[in-house]
């Protein structure tokens, strides 16, 4: 799999020293950043705004992708298009069928990606009516709101589904996975059809990360 993308989560970072750290993150060779932003309503945590997101944009060339684990995503489109972002993730029960699908269609009338993420409670096939518009499928393997947690290895039936879902759309889809992801887990997600990476504490908090990242990719490729 020659499209392998790895995605360093900001929220693992040292947040004394962002500028540092997004600058090690693009010297490791990082493909995308994910940054998690929660609202202590949807998920029980909060994490950063989007003044963070604006200034980790400013001082890097790769693109940025937002996860949004909040209650009223939104409202947020414009000011996530504003500070630079490449892509929007939203969650399939943040609200209504109807106002994830007009969620996700503002995600693409922005001009950016639109993403779409499911919690371990859900079945894959949540993700089938909207498989017309969505441009990521985001597989969480633990459970959202927290960093540092173990993965889930009962997700890897649901990355294989997700990745036959995304196979018969008409377009590309790309299938990514956040939580617990590391040297041990990689390879399986990617061999269920994975394709994009969200690492975070086995990036941040490793001694070399270039040599950590170089490791990922290749567990991934293999």
């Amino acid at each position: 799999m020659n499209n392998i993308k790895i995605a360093p989560s900001l929220l693992a970072c040292d947040f004394l020293h962002l500028e540092d750290e997004v600058k090690s993150a693009v010297n490791a060779g990082a493909d995308i950043f994910h940054a998690d932003v929660m609202d202590g309503v949807y998920v029980p945590n909060i994490s950063f705004g989007f003044d963070i997101i604006k200034s980790i944009v400013s001082v890097s060339d790769i693109p940025v992708d937002a996860h949004l684990m909040i209650k009223k995503p939104q409202n947020y489109i414009d000011t996530l298009k504003s500070a630079g972002v490449y892509s929007v993730t939203v969650h399939s029960d943040f609200d209504t069928p109807d106002v994830v699908r007009s969620t996700l269609e503002m995600i693409k009338a922005a001009g950016l990606k639109a993403g779409l993420s499911l919690r371990p409670c859900f079945s894959a096939d949540e993700l089938f009516p909207y498989a017309d518009i969505c441009d990521v499928f985001l597989i969480m393997t633990v459970e959202p709101g927290f960093g540092g947690q173990k993965f889930m290895s009962d997700m890897v039936p649901k990355i294989r589904r997700a990745r036959e879902i995304a196979d018969a759309a008409d377009h590309e889809i790309s299938v990514q996975v956040d939580g617990g992801i590391g040297d041990s887990t990689i390879g399986l997600c990617a061999e269920a059809g994975a394709d994009n990476f969200v690492i975070g504490t086995a990036f941040f908090k490793a001694l070399d990360r270039k040599a950590a990242l170089d490791s990922f990719r290749m567990a991934a490729m293999a």
